[in-house]
């Protein structure tokens, strides 16, 4: 497989636990987020088995409506550096550029 698609993957995985861990926090359903997002839930259960990614938009919303800072939310893939695809390693860095996120409150 291509590297950018691995390491493209790599982050889609990662922020869709991410965002699965912090629902379980906040005994938040997929329906819940379906409705949040104003998407089907076969797309929510797509993102949230990282088979297509969050939209920057979308994660602003789910943080927002969890109440917890876009960085809270993401948790250490903020502050990840030199992408390891696939193998728990760290990654900033997403096909076709950086993924560059605010860490203040929304």
């Amino acid at each position: 497989m291509d590297s950018s698609i691995d390491i493209e993957r790599s982050a889609n995985l990662k922020v869709s636990s991410e965002v699965r861990a912090w629902l379980a926090r906040r005994g938040f359903r997929q329906v819940w987020l379906s409705d949040l997002l104003g998407v089907g839930q076969s797309a929510i259960s797509k993102r949230l088995r990282g088979v297509l990614p969050f939209t920057a938009p979308e994660l602003m919303m789910i943080a927002n409506a969890l109440d917890v800072s876009l960085a809270e939310l993401l948790g250490d893939l903020v502050n990840e550096k030199n992408p390891h695809p696939m193998d728990g390693g760290s990654s900033n860095n997403v096909a076709g550029g950086s993924l560059d996120l605010p860490t203040s409150r929304l």
